[in-house]
């Protein structure tokens, strides 16, 4: 699948979550609503906190909801030692109806 690719990756403990996830979720939401390229969301995090968690699944559940989202593909990124970060790419996955790849390095 070609296209346009974007990551986001580290540790996510923002102080104000909706804030920082805020203009993020916005882009998403215009992209999913125009037909576009093929597109590749690569997510790969050392931790999240709870309130970081509900927007990436917002992330998710926008692109779930487009009429283009055959379009999309997740790529969960995690660490093969990090049993905590495979276990949260697991639960996403099984909470989506995108294409969701888990990849371990």
């Amino acid at each position: 699948m070609d296209g346009n690719i974007s990551s986001i990756n580290g540790r996510s403990l923002p102080e104000n979550a909706f804030e920082f996830y805020d203009k993020v979720l916005q882009w998403i939401k215009e992209y999913a609503s125009t037909e576009n390229t093929d597109f590749t969301l690569e997510l790969r995090f050392e931790y999240f906190n709870s309130s970081s968690s509900r927007y990436i699944f917002e992330m998710l559940h926008t692109l779930e909801q487009s009429k283009f989202k055959e379009k999309y593909r997740i790529i969960w990124i995690s660490e093969r030692e990090d049993e905590l970060m495979t276990e949260k790419g697991e639960e996403l996955k099984g909470l989506c109806d995108l294409v969701f790849e888990l990849v371990h390095v």
